[in-house]
């Protein structure tokens, strides 16, 4: 078969079956693949390999100098990026951490002749103990392990305690009959030193007093502290089931052998406060109440009660005058005509223990101290003239000028703040001491009123009026931006406002029963003479106390937001209560 074209003839071999042309088709033919041994053989480029891939040829091809540079610029480039990168990290994380410390040394002022990181550690301690894990809870382990690192440095000769004596190495604790602190002669160290000092000791006491009954393990000291009801041993056989731990730390619970007290006891930090007289009157005071509250809330009724004996004696010795001129040393009533030498400290000391005796029913002797108490408040002297203005002054400044105050106050170290007063002085009569007045009118009508039905309506009167009081100072304390006692007159008006709601409610079901038993009568004599008289006095009593509690309500109503901007503002820790 030929097939022709307009050049060339070209033949094409095929068969012809039933007017198809098929194809001859021609056995394939393997070509021999060549040799490398053999250099006689021709090699074909197109159809085999002359070298091999793995030969040197072919990496120096693949790293030629075009790939060197690019392979250079790019780990160059990574180098710079690293040289940038880490560095702003560090300086970041170190710039953070600092604006963060700037920020708690304003909140929680430390000594400057203190070092660097025992400043750092009472910072860390106090701004733990204030913040809260989720919003709900307080890391006082962390707490507590910050306190007793700063307690160590501060009590250590070669980093700050370089001067101190030991006056008292070991004692025991009678509340809870183990070594107490060591007590330390401080007398050569600087007032600042002495007041951060006071304020660890009483860190550490908080702390132990949340970490009491808690074990943690004798080899690991800043392990999650574990309740010792929740860890088996021979006088714990079944102990009781831990909560879930998302961090997985309550899965294995060592056994009491294994473990120890979490954190000394708080009595220990307390009394190295109360037998170091380098302490203040008001701060040894304040240590001695701290500590007696303790030992009521533990139901050592005998301690407690030693203890505020104690702090009253310690007030009183303060005086200027011999103290018995001025209290009655068995009953700690404050005599009537030496007003003029009662401290702030006496006057503390002895509504402390007067609230001591009434919270456990003596009150007929807690009502004569309260009322001696307020006597000795209402005599205060005003506060002078020329304090008022030099408190009241504020020097007029521009706009710029109170922006450039502000931004110094947050970046600069601020100066450390004045120590506290001592306390061994009389009061004047501030907007504080009114609150303080009025805690103690809310106690006597409070006494007055569970004392007998006789007495009912004056410790109802005294309620009465101590709402009103605490009101006042409240608005007044508002108006004038005065912080200093807030707190303390805001939970008055709300416990006034309790106190009046509880009694008018005692009132009202006391006049019910009087309407009932008139209604019930059958007058004078049996006649039936007088009945209606006395049911109508019975139901003008009772509408009397209906409609009080309705006003109580609405003074609720009016005192609400009062009361709730003075929690919002409430501040979370008292850096020199």
């Amino acid at each position: 078969m030929r097939l022709r074209t307009s050049h060339t003839a070209i033949e094409l071999k095929g068969t012809i079956y039933f007017g198809l042309w098929y194809p001859k088709v021609y056995p394939l033919r393997r070509l021999p693949i060549p040799s490398t041994s053999s250099p006689l053989r021709p090699q074909l480029p197109f159809l085999h390999q002359s070298t091999p891939r793995s030969s040197p040829t072919a990496i120096a091809r693949f790293i030629s100098t075009e790939r060197k540079e690019l392979w250079k610029r790019r780990l160059w480039r990574n180098v710079q990026f690293q040289l940038v990168l880490w560095p702003a990290l560090i300086l970041g994380t170190i710039f953070a951490v600092g604006i963060q410390h700037l920020k708690y040394e304003h909140d929680f002022p430390t000594p400057r002749d203190w070092s660097f990181w025992s400043r750092w550690a009472f910072r860390n301690a106090a701004a733990a103990e204030t913040e809260k894990i989720d919003n709900v809870l307080t890391d006082w382990s962390k707490a507590g392990l910050y306190y007793l690192e700063l307690l160590k440095r501060l009590e250590d000769g070669k980093i700050d305690g370089d001067g101190v004596d030991v006056i008292s190495a070991s004692k025991t604790d009678q509340a809870a009959g183990r070594t107490l602190w060591p007590v330390l002669d401080i007398s050569r160290k600087s007032a600042q030193w002495q007041r951060g000092y006071y304020q660890a000791l009483m860190g550490a006491a908080r702390v132990a007093e949340h970490l009491d009954g808690m074990a943690r393990r004798k080899d690991s000291p800043r392990s999650k502290p574990i309740p010792w009801e929740s860890i088996p041993g021979p006088t714990n056989p079944r102990p009781k089931p831990l909560p879930w731990d998302k961090n997985g730390e309550y899965k294995k619970v060592p056994s009491a052998l294994e473990c120890e007290d979490a954190y000394p006891p708080p009595g220990a930090f307390y009394n190295a406060i109360l037998a170091n007289p380098a302490f203040s009157t008001a701060e040894r005071l304040d240590a001695a109440l701290a500590y007696a509250d303790w030992c009521d809330f533990k139901g050592r009724q005998d301690i407690a009660t030693e203890l505020y004996e104690q702090a009253v004696n310690v007030a009183a010795t303060a005086l200027p005058v011999p103290a018995d001129s001025v209290i009655d040393p068995k009953t700690a009533i404050l005599r009537a005509g030496q007003d003029q030498y009662v401290s702030q400290n006496l006057l503390k000391a002895t509504t402390a223990l007067a609230t001591y005796r009434a919270r456990h029913g003596d009150t007929k002797q807690a009502l004569p101290i309260f009322l001696s108490v307020l006597r000795a408040r209402k005599s205060l002297p005003p506060k002078p003239v020329e304090y008022q203005e030099s408190n009241g002054q504020t020097t007029g400044k521009s706009d710029f000028q109170a922006y450039w105050a502000a931004i110094k106050e947050a970046l600069l170290d601020s100066p450390y703040p004045p120590l506290p007063p001592s306390g061994d002085q009389r009061p004047y009569y501030t907007l504080k001491e009114a609150c303080e007045e009025v805690g103690v009118t809310t106690y006597i009508g409070e006494i007055l009123f569970a004392t007998s039905d006789s007495t009912k309506d004056k410790g109802l009167a005294w309620t009465r009026d101590s709402v009103d009081a605490a009101e006042a100072v409240l608005w007044l304390m508002d108006e004038q931006g005065d912080r200093n006692g807030h707190e303390k007159c805001r939970q008055c008006l709300e416990t006034g406002l309790a106190n009046w709601k509880e009694m008018l409610r005692q009132m009202e079901r006391v006049a019910e029963d009087k309407v009932h038993k008139a209604q019930q009568s059958r007058g004078w004599l049996g006649t039936g003479i007088g009945k209606a008289s006395a049911v109508e006095r019975a139901a003008d009593n009772l509408a009397r106390w209906r409609e009080e509690e309705h006003q109580i309500e609405l003074r609720q109503q009016k005192t609400d937001p009062l009361v709730t901007l003075s929690k919002m503002n409430a501040p979370k820790l008292e850096a020199w209560g």
